[in-house]
């Protein structure tokens, strides 16, 4: 079965019902999530057999493409375009890596020994910070993995966007690159809320972030500030590249991220520099 062919497979070919990208081809997967009213969470993230964690790109897609179609468009065009790299698994074993795309956004390609597509997904510039990494979880393909860790006096968990390439222990204190691609971007509506029953405080201006219940460890629901927007492209879809505070810690000060929303997942809502927003993403992060 040619690279292409096996594309096709990965998402159903042309199956009524199209199947996501998953990260392992011999994983189980796992029931739906019960709290996802939107569908917003990440679908066919399951286990493998053998307990390690095997996950699924399908709709990280979502945050950047409207169709199965185009994904299929993408990945090809980056095998075709991309610069092949070599790299070893956990397990040892060699994979070409193939990453094209002019753009801040761009296509990660990985495909096996025998040529047959391992995964691919989409990887977005972000602004750096210092992440105190403390547990990384590979996934069971051995190229992929997500990390948890202290940022400031925040804790996280993102999608490591290079695993692949870093072939050194990667617990300890590392320079992360992070992004997020939203699901849905919406204006948030000021309130004004009452804490213990006596202090009120407004929404306004709030930035901060809680972890998406349906999604998986690196989906959060948030809400900030866009302090500038830019449009940029990712093939024929218009993306909103905005920067904005993640968070603001117990000292005022703020961890800004690039935050990417495309016109699809704004629904018609079109972000501008101090509009107060919220919505869903997918947080990741490229090891410097």
């Amino acid at each position: 079965m040619g690279l292409f062919d096996r594309v096709r497979g990965v998402f159903g070919g042309d199956d009524p019902e199209p199947e996501p990208a998953t990260g392992h081809d011999d994983a189980e997967a796992a029931p739906e999530p019960t709290t996802d009213p939107d569908g917003r969470g990440r679908g066919g993230v399951n286990e493998a057999a053998d307990g390690e964690k095997s996950g699924s790109h399908g709709s990280h897609w979502d945050t950047v493409t409207t169709g199965q179609m185009d994904v299929i468009s993408t990945i090809r065009g980056a095998v075709e375009s991309g610069m092949p790299t070599e790299w070893r698994t956990d397990d040892g074993e060699t994979v070409v890596g193939y990453r094209a795309g002019a753009g801040p956004v761009s296509t990660l390609v990985v495909t096996g020994p025998d040529g047959d597509l391992w995964t691919a997904y989409p990887v977005a510039e972000g602004i750096t910070h210092e992440l105190s990494v403390e547990t990384v979880v590979p996934w069971a393909n051995g190229a992929e993995a997500q990390l948890t860790g202290a940022l400031g006096d925040s804790t996280v968990s993102v999608f490591a966007t290079n695993y692949v390439t870093i072939d050194e222990r990667i617990e300890g204190s590392r320079q992360v690159e992070l992004a997020a691609l939203c699901y849905d971007l919406n204006p948030a509506t000021d309130e004004t809320l009452t804490v213990d029953d006596e202090h009120e405080f407004s929404t306004a201006g709030m930035a901060g972030f809680v972890p998406f219940d349906g999604g998986d460890v690196d989906d959060y629901v948030f809400q900030t500030r866009i302090e500038s927007v830019k449009q940029v492209a990712f093939g024929d879809a218009t993306i909103y590249r905005c920067r904005a505070p993640l968070f603001r810690d117990a000292h005022g000060n703020d961890y800004e991220i690039s935050l990417y929303a495309a016109e699809h997942a704004c629904d018609g809502y079109v972000p501008e520099p101090g509009d107060d927003v919220e919505g869903v993403f997918w947080l990741q992060g490229w090891l410097a």
